[in-house]
């Protein structure tokens, strides 16, 4: 990979490398819009059993757009641990285009403010897990501690 000064974006220099970034972030994406539908889909048996309005609905998918592009950027970001900003809103923009595509295809309504919403909540998101992930320790993981990161000696037996 080549560095540019301008930008100090990394640019993959083969094929291999762009598709494997597309790959990355068409997988990342993919489970960000299926996290998003499983939110999505609580949040309406909720709406359903407190016997909310159905208009309430699309307000509540925002928040969960957002929390579904935190986990798309997280994941794209967490195997190259740089770029964070950028590959992040690369995933949100990606999710929001999938999720674009799922509200269109499902409600046929018009798009107005929820869909500007939309697009800020997940890059918003995106970023930020991108940037979560990219500011993280390699050794930071579930269940790690201090203690545990400390130098064992092994001692030779004779």
């Amino acid at each position: 990979m080549t560095l540019n000064r301008e930008t100090s974006f990394q640019k993959p220099e083969s094929k291999k490398e762009k598709k494997a970034l597309l790959i990355r972030l068409g997988a990342s994406a993919g489970v960000g819009l299926a996290v998003f539908a499983l939110l999505l889909l609580g949040a309406a048996a909720v709406c359903l059993r407190l016997d909310l309005p159905q208009e309430r609905l699309a307000w509540v998918g925002i928040p969960l757009a957002a929390a579904a592009a935190f986990l798309a950027g997280y994941l794209h970001v967490r195997p190259l641990r740089k770029q964070g900003l950028l590959s992040g809103l690369l995933s949100g923009a990606a999710l929001y285009a999938g999720v674009l595509l799922l509200a269109v295809a499902v409600s046929r309504a018009s798009l107005g403010v929820g869909a500007v919403l939309l697009l800020l909540a997940t890059l918003l998101g995106g970023a930020a897990g991108g940037i979560f992930a990219a500011n993280r320790r390699p050794g930071e993981g579930r269940g790690s501690s201090r203690k545990n990161k400390r130098r064992r000696i092994n001692y030779k037996r004779s």
